[in-house]
């Protein structure tokens, strides 16, 4: 990759609970493969590059849209459920 390109991963997460343990065997059931990784192993897959704010983190709150967003009508940020907290996002830069 040339230096300033950027590189976006998306990633199935580990949540290390019982609740998305679960979550985890039902889609490996489904699926029939797939790999999840905690946030640090889907990290290392950007090993070399600069990653950006916010970092690796569930997807909703990757970069959200205030208007859409995990928050409640309120427009205090709610808590993300069990599939919510299932898939993370993170993007890079190679300098």
């Amino acid at each position: 990759m040339p230096s300033g390109s950027h590189f976006f991963v998306s990633h199935f997460r580990s949540g290390d609970n019982p609740e998305t343990t679960e979550a985890e065997r039902v889609l490996q059931q489904t699926f029939g493969r797939g790999r999840w990784r905690t946030d640090e192993e889907i990290a290392s897959l950007l090993d070399g590059l600069e990653i950006l704010d916010p970092g690796i983190v569930p997807a909703p709150l990757w970069r959200p849209d205030t208007t859409t967003g995990p928050w409640n009508a309120a427009g205090a940020e709610r808590e993300l459920g069990v599939w919510e907290r299932l898939i993370a996002a993170g993007l890079a830069r190679k300098t």
